[in-house]
């Protein structure tokens, strides 16, 4: 009975360790008293082996959540340099410029002149597999020759007749757009621009310069433009601001200096008029360290609409620059249109690339002053442009429009993201296209696509007396293709 007693006292008082304080001294049962001190002894021992045991708990808990947080911590931290070893960085103008959402439109008639067949089955064939990729093919054909503008930094010479091309001239910089002087076919006008922002500048940077094929030799033209002041009159144009024949801001090349003028940054494509007096050429972007060609900085200035786009004008016999339009969005191929057989120029045809549209500009007659979109939705980046022996407009896409662009454009917060996604692992499509349209630039006549399968990114058709000519500006291409005209 005492037995169970104390069994009884032990298994309430001991174990419990908690109650050790409260039974600390004597226990009696039965009549007889009992010291605890031993009693106390066992519970305090076991009280401590206890605390000891949640202590080495405690401290293991705490040891694996700081090894925890330290693993999660390099984690994160490999990961963020991963990350950034990856992403690229834009240049600082390219978030700052980031237009609000733009719904672009979709053009059913052009849908409805597509060819149901792939470019490459209407019998593309390559004519030299010798020249580098091309920003343009100037043709004269009378002559037996054409001129190639290589990304190599080189205009190459193409004798028709035989099929062959050779390098011809060293340009100062990569060149693009080339025409003829329209009475002289030995003087050959054409711009050049950075291939790379580091490219030196000095003494011959981007500009428009003359070739004489007959001597071989280059010719600066005009590297310099005026700086646009910072009020300008007001204009009644509605995309940008563009200025008609008399409101153009002009200043002589004799004249310009450091405050007045500024570098041309990129010469994209050009136009002479009808007398070879006047040259117009599109300044797409003039960003500093602008580059030539498809690039993930014409990608970032098409993404985010910016307005930095110019037009100028050289008027070769007067010695002067002026100022034609700026504030458009990545102007691009250019044309010049006329009044019945007039040799001056009453309005201009351009590409406003990133925003898949042809444009046109009135120099003077009733609407001075005025632009208009003349056709719009285009399926892809418009660049390049040009009229064959009918006066069709022939329109080079660069890169068919995906569903992706489109979305972007009509939710620009995402763009922020995009602009540090490198061009390598976006998802950008190798399809590419030409597209005719009639003499006035409205009505759809063909629409073309190649599925990149040959070549992608067709910069520039240029359409001969009996077959075209496809300049192609892919990087590391090789061979200057043709093709039969396709309607």
């Amino acid at each position: 009975m005492r037995r169970l007693l104390w069994e009884k006292t032990s298994y309430f008082l001991v174990p419990n360790g908690l109650a050790y304080k409260a039974f600390a001294g004597s226990i009696s049962v039965n009549g007889f008293h009992y010291s605890n001190s031993r009693l106390g002894r066992g519970a305090k021992a076991e009280r401590n082996t206890g605390i000891v045991q949640a202590r080495r708990k405690e401290t293991w808990y705490s040891h694996s959540m700081q090894r925890g947080k330290l693993i999660l911590f390099f984690s994160l931290a490999i990961l963020v340099a991963a990350l950034w070893s990856i992403l690229e960085v834009p240049e600082k103008y390219f978030p700052e410029q980031i237009q609000e959402s733009v719904i672009f439109p979709h053009n059913s008639e052009i849908d409805a002149v597509k060819d149901p067949e792939d470019l490459s089955k209407k019998g593309i064939r390559l004519l030299d597999g010798n020249v580098p990729a091309q920003d343009e093919v100037l043709l004269q054909e009378d002559l037996g020759r054409a001129f190639i503008a290589s990304m190599d930094g080189s205009i190459w010479i193409l004798d028709l007749k035989k099929n062959q091309a050779e390098p011809f001239v060293r340009t100062p910089l990569l060149p693009g757009g080339m025409v003829a002087h329209p009475k002289d076919p030995d003087r050959i006008y054409f711009c050049v621009s950075r291939g790379k922002k580091e490219d030196p500048v000095d003494p011959n940077g981007p500009g428009i310069y003359e070739l004489r094929v007959s001597t071989k030799s280059v010719r600066k033209i005009a590297t310099f433009v005026p700086k646009v002041p910072d009020r300008l009159g007001n204009t009644i144009s509605s995309y940008g601001k563009f200025y008609p024949n008399s409101k153009q801001v002009t200043l002589r090349f004799s004249e310009m200096n450091g405050e007045n003028s500024r570098r041309v940054e990129k010469a994209d494509d050009l136009a002479i008029s009808r007398d070879g007096e006047r040259i117009y050429f599109t300044e797409p972007y003039d960003h500093p360290g602008a580059i030539l060609g498809v690039s993930t900085q014409s990608r970032n200035e098409a993404l985010t609409l910016g307005k930095n786009g110019n037009i100028w004008k050289i008027d070769l016999k007067a010695g002067t620059v002026s100022l034609v339009a700026h504030k458009y969005s990545y102007v691009d191929g250019i044309l010049l249109e006329y009044a019945n057989n007039s040799d001056q120029e009453t309005s201009i045809l351009v590409n406003e690339l990133s925003r898949f549209r042809l444009l046109r500009l009135y120099l003077s007659g009733d609407k001075a002053g005025e632009d208009e979109i003349v056709i719009d939705g285009l399926p892809g980046f418009p660049d390049g442009m040009d009229r064959d022996p009918s006066g069709r407009i022939w329109i080079a896409l660069v890169i068919e429009r995906s569903k992706l662009v489109t979305w972007l454009h009509a939710h620009p917060f995402w763009k922020h993201l995009v602009l540090y996604i490198p061009e390598r692992i976006q998802p950008v499509s190798r399809r590419t296209a030409l597209l005719i349209l009639s003499p006035d630039g409205k009505t759809p006549l063909y629409y073309g696509v190649h599925n990149g399968s040959l070549f992608s990114s067709l910069i520039v058709v240029i359409p001969g007396k009996e077959r075209i000519y496809l300049a192609v500006y892919e990087k590391d291409h090789k061979g200057l293709h043709i093709m039969p005209y396709p309607i």
